[in-house]
């Protein structure tokens, strides 16, 4: 029988399917789904509601929101959403976030990048990897704030500057480090080219964008981006392939 320690554990441990967050996430969401007209129609989904509503509106109310960070400028754009440059109201500290169109997402029934995504920014321990700060949702979107790589993407870089062999020794030695630590976590990335690799204030290279992500399993394939194999240059509009 499990120990309460245990239980406590598990909730405080921000890794476990049992952290204390992501279950007031699902009380939330679960709230929210329930409160439509049509739905409190049915006698104990209305008693639901007006039995908890007191205190999901106290949760809402202390709980990270869109609101609670001001917009500076869009940095990117993709097909569910955008990346913002934002800027924390209380802490002043700025970050990229990413929003995500719920509806969008859904409507293409593609939602697996984002748990895959969350989930390794959000577990990472590594310094050549992105960091998550915080992930919470709303209604129509949900937000990942992450932390913000002023440098840019090697991409920019390459464009600007001539890069000398110790430059590309130096990067390649950092991306290096980035893959293993992706593939000491379980994961294979199948996305690596320069626009997925930032660089931070201090000059040094982080991986990102872990939407196109697979877990390992014990039957494990190599997935690249096919197209790669012969143009350094080549966009996420290639087709994957298996070997």
């Amino acid at each position: 029988m499990p120990k309460p320690e245990d239980l406590a554990n598990q909730l405080l441990d921000k890794k476990t399917p049992l952290n204390v967050d992501g279950l007031l996430d699902a009380v939330i969401a679960l709230y929210n789904d329930c409160n439509f007209p049509v739905l409190k129609r049915i006698r104990n989904i209305d008693a639901f509601i007006k039995r908890n509503q007191p205190t999901i509106i106290q949760l809402e109310s202390s709980r990270l929101k869109g609101s609670d960070f001001d917009l500076i400028k869009v940095i990117g754009r993709g097909a569910f959403g955008e990346v913002r440059l934002v800027r924390h109201n209380d802490s002043r500290k700025v970050y990229a976030l990413k929003l995500l169109d719920k509806n969008e997402m859904l409507r293409r029934a593609d939602t697996s990048f984002f748990w895959e995504e969350r989930d390794i920014m959000a577990h990472a321990e590594s310094e050549w990897l992105v960091r998550l700060h915080y992930a919470f949702q709303d209604r129509t979107h949900l937000y990942m704030v992450m932390e913000f790589m002023p440098g840019g993407d090697v991409v920019n870089l390459m464009s600007n500057y001539e890069i000398s062999e110790e430059w590309a020794r130096f990067y390649v030695a950092e991306f290096v480090l980035a893959l293993d630590a992706i593939h000491s976590m379980g994961y294979i990335h199948r996305d690596v080219k320069p626009d997925n690799m930032l660089i931070s204030s201090s000059g040094h290279v982080k991986l990102t964008d872990f939407g196109t992500c697979v877990k390992m399993d014990d039957v494990s394939y190599i997935f690249v981006t096919f197209s790669l194999l012969f143009d350094s240059t080549a966009r996420t509009s290639s087709t994957d392939k298996r070997f």
